[in-house]
Formats: C-alpha cells, sequence, structure tokens
C-alpha cells in the first residue's frame, strides 16, 4: 500500500516535465532595460517628486541614543540631561531615512549631509513623572520605597524637507 502511494507520487513528478511545470505559464520574457537607464528613470522621477513637493515628507532621525519617526508639527519627548535652552532653534542631522509617499531616501547608515534638513524647537524642560521603585523581603522587616524624576526635553518638529535634487552637488549654504 506504501509502495504503492510512492509510485502514483513518482508518476505525478515526472509525467510531464515535474509538478511545476503544471503551474508554470508560458509567458513572454519581459523587456529587460540595462541598469543604468532603470536608475536614471528612478532618479528623475524621484527629483520631479521632490519639486512638486505634494506630499508630506517624514524622517527617522538618531537623536540622544534612540530613533525617531518625524514628520512636520510633531511633539518629542526626550529624556535625559540636553543642554539646548527653551526657544531654541536646532537642526537634526542623523538623518537614516528620508521619504515620502512615493518614494524612500535610505541612508547607509546615514543620508548624504545637506540633502535632507529637520529643523525642530525646543518647547519646554522639566521632570518626568514620579517613578517609584518599592523593594520588600517576605519577613525580614524590610521595605524600601525610591522615587524618581528624569529629566525631560520636548521638542517641536517644524519641517522635515528634502533640500536638493538627488545626484547633484550640495547648495553652498554660505
Amino acid at each position: 500500500m506504501i509502495r504503492a502511494g510512492l509510485q502514483r507520487l513518482a508518476s505525478v513528478f515526472s509525467s510531464q516535465g515535474g509538478i511545476l511545470s503544471r503551474f508554470i505559464t508560458h509567458n513572454a520574457p519581459a523587456q529587460t532595460q540595462p541598469a543604468a537607464d532603470t536608475t536614471k528613470d528612478v532618479i528623475a522621477t524621484c527629483n520631479k517628486l521632490i519639486e512638486e513637493k505634494s506630499h508630506r515628507n517624514f524622517a527617522i532621525v538618531h537623536l540622544l541614543g534612540k530613533q525617531w519617526r518625524v514628520t512636520d508639527g510633531d511633539l518629542l519627548v526626550v529624556e535625559g540631561y540636553w543642554p539646548p535652552n527653551i526657544g531654541d532653534k536646532i537642526t537634526l542631522d542623523k538623518v537614516l531615512l528620508a521619504a515620502s509617499k512615493d518614494f524612500s531616501l535610505i541612508g547607509r547608515p546615514i543620508v548624504q549631509p545637506g540633502l535632507v534638513t529637520v529643523t525642530a524647537t525646543i518647547i519646554s524642560k522639566g521632570l518626568s513623572h514620579t517613578r517609584t521603585h518599592f523593594k520588600k523581603k517576605r519577613r525580614k522587616q524590610f521595605m524600601r520605597i525610591n522615587f524618581q524624576r528624569a529629566q525631560q526635553t520636548i521638542l517641536r518638529i517644524n519641517s522635515v524637507e528634502i533640500q536638493n535634487k538627488l545626484n547633484e552637488a550640495p547648495k553652498n549654504v554660505f
């Protein structure tokens, strides 16, 4: 009985070119363009979309050891000591990825400096909510309660802009 089942399986795999040939349709091969032409087309399309600015940009930035996904108008709550004062306008330089609805610019590890500009404003600085650390050992008459508040800085993201066209020399700032 087992031998009959195995013979049936062998006949399915060997007849008419195997089982895979039953699922493959005989389509004409796709037209292939050289890689250089395809790359130029993609870059031209991205440059056109950058000029139009039709969609909202977002970026992933590296800030104080963490990665944040930011868009225009976002608020970030960053924990830990940070020197800027309230009202300071800063630019976030470590942009790992910048994208829109239609395209993405991925850095290796960061996007080319000068290509993407993320600006932010320091809104407030203060302390976080109180966190309690409670320790107890059963039957030992040992209890400790510690309270902790960490420093926080709140940022508002003003803009995420893609400045230059792709594969162009960076614009001189000075």
